[in-house]
């Protein structure tokens, strides 16, 4: 009988014996180079912004699935991934690896609910600019009130706006300590547990 004239296995993708497993994914390690998280759709200009950003890095790509739902895809091997294909700590691998079920995975079944995916920060601006030319007005409006570029040492900001500048990250030199304040650097002796 043909896989197409077979009924579909009802089994959970955790049910599937190690050796059934091992036949699906014969040949394949795809499902082991890469992370998905599901993310808020963004609606506001920071936001988009944002996964631009995120855009700009290699191994960073965002997908949307009908009806809309927001995905960034990180290309990343895992560490327990041999050599020869198999997994190092399969039998105590994680609830994600045990629930993935290799009968429905893309090697086998087109990914039909994805309408669009975006590589690289170009991508999702062209698109926001043809599909959501609001938001992309948004966008460029957001980006006209960011400065043009951090400061610049020697600029013409005074001594003591540097200095305020300076000290959001550490206090003044010569500053007084209160008993109100927190040590600096902010650190806790431990105490040993007996």
């Amino acid at each position: 009988m043909r896989s197409a004239d077979r009924p579909p296995d009802p089994r959970a993708a955790h049910d599937l014996t190690a050796d059934e497993n091992a036949s699906l994914c014969a040949g394949c390690v795809k499902c082991c180079t890469y992370i998905i998280v599901q993310v808020d759709s963004p609606r506001s200009a920071w936001e988009y912004d944002q996964w631009i950003w995120a855009l700009h890095h290699r191994g960073v790509s965002l997908f949307v699935e009908k009806p809309e739902k927001w995905f960034v895809h990180f290309e990343t091997v895992c560490d327990h991934l041999q050599g020869d294909g198999r997994c190092a700590i399969h039998g105590r691998h994680p609830v994600l690896c045990r629930d993935y079920d290799p009968r429905t995975c893309e090697r086998r079944l087109p990914l039909a609910d994805v309408v669009c995916r975006f590589e690289d920060g170009a991508s999702l601006e062209r698109w926001l600019q043809e599909r959501r030319p609001t938001h992309y007005k948004r966008l460029l409006a957001y980006r006209r009130e960011m400065p043009a570029a951090p400061p610049v040492a020697g600029s013409s900001r005074s001594a003591r706006e540097v200095e305020a500048l300076i000290s959001i990250g550490e206090p003044p030199v010569g500053a007084p300590s209160s008993s109100a304040s927190l040590p600096w650097p902010p650190h806790t002796p431990r105490r040993s547990m007996r």
